[in-house]
C-alpha cells in the first residue's frame, strides 16, 4: 500500500508541476511576471544548483562536472528566475542523459570582442543529442523533439521555452548545440556583466 500511495503522490507532483509549468510560461509571455533585477552573484547560483542537482545526478550514474573560470561574475538579474533557467537546463541533461557525464561551465567572454562584458553559462551532456530539424524548434512554445517523450515522458515542450523567455528578459540570448543524434548537447545562456 504505501508503495503505491508513493507512486500516485508522484503522479500528482509530475502533474501539479506540468501545470505549473505551462502556466508560468504563460505568465512570461504574457508579460505578467515581474522580475526584480538586482545585482547577484551568478557563480554563487551556478554553484548553488550544482551541489543541489548531484544527488540527482548520482542516483542515475551519471557524473556531475562544475568548471567555473576565474573572475567575478556579477549580473543584474531577478535571482528566482535565473535559478529556474539554469536549473531547467541542467534537469533536462540529467533527464535526457542515460551515461556519462554534466558538465556545467562558467566562464567570460571577453577575449571576444563582439561579445565584450558577457558571461557565458554552458551545460554540456553526453545524452541523446539534437538532431537540426528538432533544434529549429527547441525554444519554441510546446516545441520538443520528435522523440523526448520515449526519453522523459513527462516532456511538455514548454520548459526550455520558459529558458528563453527569462533569459531574453535578462537581455541575453540561449541556445543549443549538437553534433546529432546519440552525440549529446550542449546549452549556452549568454548574459551581459555588470561593468
Amino acid at each position: 500500500i504505501k508503495k503505491c500511495a508513493q507512486e500516485g503522490l508522484e503522479s500528482d507532483n509530475i502533474g501539479i508541476k506540468t501545470v505549473d509549468l505551462v502556466l508560468n510560461a504563460d505568465n512570461l509571455q504574457k508579460g505578467i511576471v515581474k522580475y526584480e533585477m538586482k545585482p547577484v552573484d551568478l557563480k554563487e547560483i551556478v554553484s548553488k544548483i550544482t551541489a543541489e542537482k548531484k544527488v540527482e545526478a548520482e542516483s542515475r550514474d551519471l557524473k556531475i562536472e562544475l568548471d567555473i573560470k576565474d573572475g567575478a561574475y556579477e549580473v543584474l538579474a531577478d535571482a528566482f528566475w535565473l535559478k529556474e533557467a539554469i536549473n531547467n537546463l541542467i534537469e533536462n541533461s540529467i533527464k535526457y542523459t542515460k551515461k556519462g557525464v554534466i558538465a556545467i561551465g562558467l566562464e567570460k567572454t571577453k577575449d571576444l570582442p563582439a561579445q565584450a562584458g558577457k558571461v557565458l553559462v554552458s551545460v554540456k551532456d553526453t545524452g541523446i543529442g539534437i538532431d537540426e530539424e528538432d533544434r529549429k524548434i527547441l525554444f519554441t512554445e510546446g516545441g520538443r523533439g520528435k522523440d523526448s517523450v520515449h526519453v522523459n515522458v513527462d516532456s511538455t515542450g514548454y520548459g526550455l521555452y520558459s529558458v528563453k523567455l527569462i533569459v531574453e528578459a535578462h537581455n541575453g540570448r540561449v541556445w543549443a548545440e549538437s553534433k546529432g543524434e546519440g552525440q549529446g548537447s550542449e546549452f549556452f545562456i549568454e548574459l551581459p556583466v555588470i561593468v
